[in-house]
């Protein structure tokens, strides 16, 4: 990466005479916010543990002289600090052999150091989560259900949340109808008529 000492140059015991890369395996620091974690399935290392355990596996992906490459990974540890600056903890992945030639293809680029790439991080699977439309979660995390021709506000348990959709983890049961359309005022108890999808 750099030098510091040429041929024929003089040097003495504890002077640095460069910088280098290792090929062996690339690391690459990826921050996640807090809410993010909490889907992620990390192995937490504390000291005297020889962090044995292996973290999800990753894909790496980037864009290199205008084609699409992915590189396989293993997250191996989380960086001991939250940046004071973003308030993100670093996850640190590991490629091995990030400059061997490899890829489906077998024409895979290097892992270039400095490299911008994305990362899709393998989370905990969970069962049970109903995905709706983001205009479905009413204020204070509850959800407008139907039965018996009838309104009901049912609290929920909102595992995550986009601009598009939030997914429920918990409050709701199987064949429920939730209320989508937007309304006004809408009242516990209200008496509502449902448009039946054409069969």
């Amino acid at each position: 990466r750099s030098k510091q000492a040429d041929v024929g140059q003089f040097v003495s015991p504890g002077l640095s005479l460069g910088r280098i890369y290792a090929v062996d395996y690339a690391e690459v620091r990826l921050p996640v916010t807090d809410r993010e974690l909490a889907f992620l399935d990390l192995p937490l290392t504390y000291r005297g543990d020889d962090g044995a355990e292996p973290g999800p596996p990753v894909a790496l992906s980037a864009t290199f002289a205008g084609e699409h490459h992915t590189w396989q990974g293993r997250v191996v540890r989380t960086q001991g600090e939250i940046d004071p600056a973003t308030r993100l903890l670093n996850l640190v992945a590991r490629v091995e052999n990030p400059y061997g030639r490899s890829g489906d293809d077998g024409d895979r680029p290097p892992l270039a150091v400095g490299l911008f790439v994305d990362a899709e991080i393998q989370g905990e699977e969970r069962s049970g989560v109903v995905r709706l439309p983001r205009e479905a979660l009413r204020p204070d995390d509850r959800v407008l259900v139907v039965k018996d021709d009838r309104l009901r506000f049912r609290p929920v348990e909102v595992l995550r949340t986009t601009a598009d959709e939030v997914w429920i983890a918990g409050g709701l049961e199987a064949g429920e109808q939730v209320v989508i359309s937007p309304l006004e005022t809408p009242v516990d108890g209200m008496a509502v008529r449902t448009r039946r999808e054409a069969s």
